[in-house]
């Protein structure tokens, strides 16, 4: 997929990884991390690179988990 064609834009995917491994998507950073707390310890954010197109998302990179943004 090439970035800069119609509808094609790089983009972030945020996620939440439980302790049991189930996953919960969010919009942004800093949505993820204000939910975080609401799944419990062992509960990570993880983050990755993508393609959006209009009708598929393909990843550029993994998973990678993500600290809490110091501020």
């Amino acid at each position: 997929m090439q970035t800069g064609g119609i509808g094609v834009a790089a983009d972030r995917e945020w996620i939440i990884k439980n302790a049991k491994g189930k996953k919960f998507v969010y919009d942004s950073e800093a949505e993820a991390f204000g939910e975080l707390e609401e799944y419990g310890e062992g509960a990570v954010v993880l983050t990755r690179r993508v393609y959006r197109g209009m009708f598929r998302t393909k990843p550029i990179e993994d998973w990678q988990q993500v600290g809490r943004p110091t501020s």
